[in-house]
């Protein structure tokens, strides 16, 4: 017979989990929010030395956001004050969750209420565009903050640890919002959004091949058709919400407008000026531009036949080191948003089927990981867009190792 162990192997784990997490919320909430800010700080600081790998995706990220607005030491400055904030704010959550409603009000502020005001001045539901930056807990019981009255509810994804996320669904549903889980009806929502409703919906992460390709940050990529399709359905408003950190332990969420066509890109754009203006309380730990790519999934199925104008193309590095002369990747790699550059060894010619201009880098001295890697970072720094894809005729483990540290995708076509 199994014991209940092997049933659950992960179970000890979960409780390990969840006991620490509630020992670390218990300590913080008994101290000044302030000193708890500025512990989260001390630690977010540390991070920024000890995740390297974390560090090159926020790197990443803000160099494609701000391509053309911020010199690379300026962009170091502000993703090392991303770690920093984002320490601080995670700290703050676990501290803020336990606010009276009275309190809450002295550490949270709304900069234009009037406009969720007249948004349902005639009833209508407002779908909330929210993004992942300063302490978004907070956005879990900013209805105190609404007007008398005000309905909210929220989409959420279940935590891969049971206890954790009974706990935090509980404290989410213990101010009046409700929850909707990606499981349930999309009626559910769209009935909730009618009777006047306002339903929050995070919609800055990165989704798969099930999204939409719009521009965001004028980098074309797969974005959450849901925002747009939920407010069409139930003839709702919609409006992107940006929260930002306005002194250690105080906060202000502003609303912002989205264009009265509701479209994705719509959406997208408003919440581009919901983050735009304060990169340093912006989340940027996950990868939200990666290519879903593979030799059977190339670049035009992500990108899809007819893309909207982007003002930041793709980069992609052909690595010709030894493939044949004039040697072309199959058609579905060549995409008008792709800009390519090759890697080649002494003595062989750019192929005939590049434009004029296309950037050429010399192939690495050695066939080592480390050295491929090398070549790869100088080639990445050359520009102030990022890496997308590495395409390679042949297997190349070394060169397949090298991406991966470097946090580039691969690909053997």
């Amino acid at each position: 017979m199994s014991s209940p162990a092997t049933k659950h192997p992960k179970r000890w784990q979960w409780r390990a989990e969840w006991l620490f997490q509630c020992g670390l919320e218990g300590i913080l909430r008994l101290l000044p929010g302030v000193l708890v800010y500025r512990m989260g700080a001390i630690v977010g600081g540390w991070a920024w030395y000890l995740l390297p790998r974390r560090r090159t995706i926020v790197l990443r990220n803000l160099r494609i956001a701000y391509a053309g607005d911020h010199d690379g030491a300026a962009l170091r400055r502000i993703a090392r004050e991303s770690f920093r904030r984002t320490g601080a704010n995670l700290f703050s959550a676990a501290h803020s969750a336990g606010l009276s409603p009275e309190r809450l009000k002295q550490v949270l502020s709304i900069e234009n209420p009037e406009l969720l005001e007249q948004a349902q001045a005639d009833g209508s539901g407002v779908v909330l565009l929210l993004a992942h930056m300063s302490n978004w807990e907070l956005l879990s019981r900013i209805v105190h903050l609404f007007p008398a009255g005000s309905k909210t509810g929220a989409f959420y994804r279940p935590l891969n640890n049971p206890l954790l996320d009974q706990q935090v669904l509980r404290r989410r549903q213990a101010d009046g919002t409700r929850m909707f889980s990606k499981h349930d009806s999309p009626h559910q929502s769209a009935g909730f959004l009618r009777e006047g409703g306002i339903v929050g919906i995070l919609a800055d992460q990165r989704v798969g091949m099930l999204g939409e390709v719009t521009p965001f940050f004028g980098r074309l990529t797969r974005t959450s058709p849901l925002p747009s399709l939920l407010a069409r359905r139930a003839k709702a408003r919609v409006m992107a919400l940006a929260l930002t950190t306005t002194a250690p332990g105080r906060w202000s969420a502003r609303f912002v407008p989205v264009a009265a066509t509701r479209t994705t890109a719509d959406c997208m754009v408003a919440l581009e000026q919901a983050m735009r203006p304060v990169p340093e309380d912006v989340f940027w730990f996950q990868d939200r531009w990666r290519v879903y790519l593979s030799a059977d999934h190339d670049i035009h199925n992500w990108l899809g036949d007819r893309p909207p104008a982007s003002t930041k193309p793709h980069r992609g590095l052909l690595w010709l080191v030894d493939a044949p002369d004039g040697w072309p990747p199959p058609p579905g790699w060549r995409h008008p948003d792709v800009r390519y550059e090759v890697v080649l060894a002494p003595g062989r010619t750019v192929p005939a089927w590049l434009p004029d201009g296309t950037v050429v880098h010399p192939a690495p001295a050695a066939t080592t990981r480390d050295e491929i890697r090398r070549v790869l970072a100088e080639i990445d720094a050359a520009d102030p867009l990022p890496l997308d894809y590495v395409l390679a005729c042949h297997p190349n483990k070394a060169l397949a190792k090298a991406c991966r540290r470097e946090g580039v995708v691969e690909v053997e076509v």
